[in-house]
């Protein structure tokens, strides 16, 4: 049995069969062909950076977000012309769900510069294509940012085709400049990115190279005991502080050290509770491991659309549950 040739039809694609001499006409509906499709994501923290000195204000990438969304189409475009690409960002949606402050984020991309002609999967013959060379084939990239007091907390979803995560950062890094610009404020702080990993807490401290911060989180009432005797425990303040602890230029922190912290966190002997680590991997890559963040899912399944593109509404449903657990 040969498949000759096929047309679409509305919601149906219809398959013409050669079988014993005869044709054969078959009606397919489109959605039992194409329904669901695994998406890899990766879960990536984001802060501001100002020199050496990591921190975050929620309220300032708030403000950046408003500001990037309101661009035009033509203001948001960027053009990479030695790879041939060009990227903008497609749309920004702000959303609270219950206690979460969320941003479904999209971007389009597309390869240009190149224009071959068409070729049919089911007989090989080839025409000419319509499309020409400064355009190219849209593709959608969904992130999710969940906005947290120290970072925003991000899952982003892995496109061969699409955007990279270090094609969004310097992307977003191009409109911070001109955003601070308008605001007045100072130009040295930047976007920086760290991968957060999918292994537990002691499994990834153990895969690091070099830990160069480690971050404690204390509650405020230690303030004026017998630890540190500072100041009176003031209601105003956040419930909890943060004691930051950084390694010598081109040194390592003790991972035992932090190893044994954990530990007492894990079984209450210790007034800290939570503690995040920023360090090189063994590719040299940053990281921030986290003991809030336990084992992560690398893959979802989304639904499709007739036309085969991911359903966004589907994949960001899929990243919103998982970024509430």
């Amino acid at each position: 049995m040969d498949i000759s040739f096929y047309s679409v039809q509305a919601d149906y694609v219809k398959l013409f069969v050669c079988a014993a001499g005869r044709k054969v006409s078959r009606n397919i509906k489109r959605g039992n062909i194409l329904s669901t499709q695994k998406r890899k994501i990766s879960y990536w923290a984001i802060d501001f950076l100002s020199g050496d000195k990591h921190y975050f204000d929620p309220e300032i990438f708030k403000r950046f977000m408003t500001y990037i969304n309101t661009l035009d189409q033509q203001s948001r475009l960027q053009r990479e012309e030695k790879q041939h690409k060009a990227i903008a960002l497609e749309n920004v949606h702000e959303k609270k769900k219950q206690s979460l402050h969320l941003y479904e984020v999209t971007f389009k991309s597309c390869k240009y510069n190149h224009s071959p002609d068409y070729m049919s999967s089911v007989d090989g013959t080839e025409r000419p294509t319509q499309k020409l060379l400064y355009e190219g084939d849209k593709e959608l990239t969904h992130i999710c940012f969940r906005i947290d007091n120290n970072e925003v907390y991000t899952i982003f979803e892995e496109r061969r085709n699409g955007v990279s995560m270090r094609a969004m950062m310097t992307y977003l890094n191009r409109y911070l400049k001109k955003f601070i610009e308008n605001e007045s404020m100072k130009n040295d702080l930047y976007l920086s990115s760290s991968i957060i990993p999918p292994d537990d807490f002691i499994t990834a401290l153990g895969k690091t190279r070099r830990i160069s911060e480690t971050e404690l989180f204390v509650e405020r009432k230690i303030l004026g005991t017998e630890y540190l005797n500072l100041m009176d425990d003031d209601i105003n303040s956040r419930n909890d502080l943060t004691i930051i602890v950084k390694a010598k230029p081109r040194k390592s922190l003790a991972r035992r050290i932090i190893e044994e912290s954990f530990t007492k966190l894990t079984t209450g002997g210790t007034e800290v509770s939570r503690i995040r680590v920023r360090a090189k991997d063994e590719n040299s890559m940053n990281v921030v491991i986290d003991s809030l963040n336990g084992k992560k899912v690398d893959e979802i399944n989304v639904e499709l659309q007739e036309n085969g593109i991911v359903d966004s509404n589907s994949l960001f449903s899929k990243m919103e549950d998982i970024i509430g657990e």
